[in-house]
């Protein structure tokens, strides 16, 4: 083990379909080789940004693999993945058996589309390091952008149970247990991401929009309350662990939204009676609008631009109730 290191979480918007350049480039980094003759300059490197990172190494005194390496990064980090393509191929004709740059042909691969071929690459170092985290990860998202949706869950189960510091594995895994259908199982992925994660607010976020997704508003939807109480139950939550306020708000208003689709429906008539509340919100149409139109109007005090507070205070006023005063 310890051929890389764990990259990002890949997972901005985990419940949303994969941005697979992002997902890509959040793939764990190869570690650079000690001995090669630029190891020392591109440690130097290390905080810099990809366009001035591009300059710095095009002032290497002497061209290397690993110089090499780190543009073809460079460039995809800048969108140039045409250029990108061009150093990995020049790469490969002096050494083409090199694992480092097997590990870059998938990631090129899939930044430009090429999900199949991204999958050769990956299978490949897969087969030659069996034991190692990075190559799971890697096919767990040619997996999922191929439509695979069950070999993606298993790698992306792998890695997350093998080592839980690899939470764009988590992420992952609910994104495709959603796409198979499988809300709950999604949503106890992301449940799974430790208190101590940095990524743990993320997870919690996700967990509340994947218990909301393509819920059908049924009368008959009788579970549904319990999606929306732990739901609720998570966003006040939130509030502990540092969302910002205007994610809490948004937040809180797509979980009293779909309770009002929920009562609109005709669902809730037995909750009516326990007189639950939903975020300070009474569970009825009454007390969902109220609670709306509140979200909205401190969405639109928080709002940076003057377009976006009208919109948002129209909305408001849209939800609030019709009352005599």
């Amino acid at each position: 083990g310890g051929a890389v290191a764990p990259g990002g979480p890949g997972a901005s918007v985990p419940v949303k379909r994969v941005d697979v350049a992002a997902a890509a480039l959040a793939l764990p980094v190869p570690h650079v080789d000690p001995t090669d003759p630029n190891a020392g300059f591109l440690a130097g490197l290390l905080a810099s940004a990809p366009g001035e990172l591009i300059n710095a190494l095009a002032a290497a005194p002497a061209q290397s693999t690993e110089t090499r390496l780190r543009q073809i990064r460079a460039r995809l980090e800048t969108g140039e993945p045409g250029t990108a393509l061009e150093v990995l191929r020049a790469l490969e004709e002096r050494h083409p058996d090199d694992w480092r740059v097997v590990w870059y042909r998938g990631v090129v691969s899939l930044v430009t589309g090429d999900h199949e071929g991204a999958a050769l690459s990956f299978d490949a170092l897969y087969d030659a390091f069996p034991g190692e985290i990075a190559p799971k990860l890697a096919l767990g998202l040619c997996a999922e952008v191929l439509g695979q949706l069950d070999n993606a869950a298993e790698y992306y189960r792998l890695v997350w149970k093998t080592d839980p510091s690899y939470v764009s594995a988590a992420f992952g895994l609910a994104r495709v247990r959603l796409a198979g259908g499988d809300r709950r199982g999604a949503v106890r992925t992301l449940e799974s991401v430790p208190e101590a994660s940095i990524h743990y607010t993320a997870a919690r976020v996700a967990a509340v929009r994947a218990r909301l997704r393509h819920r059908r508003a049924l009368a008959s939807d009788t579970p549904f309350v319990e999606d929306l109480t732990a739901a609720a139950g998570q966003v006040e939550a939130l509030r502990a662990y540092g969302l910002d306020p205007a994610r809490r708000e948004l937040l809180s208003a797509e979980v009293l939204g779909c309770a009002l689709d929920w009562i609109l429906s005709g669902g809730g008539a037995a909750e009516a009676a326990t007189r639950r509340v939903l975020l300070g919100s009474e569970l009825d149409e009454r007390g969902l609008r109220f609670g709306l139109e509140r979200s909205y109007r401190a969405l639109a005090r928080l709002a940076p631009g003057g377009k976006e507070r009208i919109d948002l205070v129209e909305r408001a006023n849209r939800y609030r109730p019709r009352t005599w005063v």
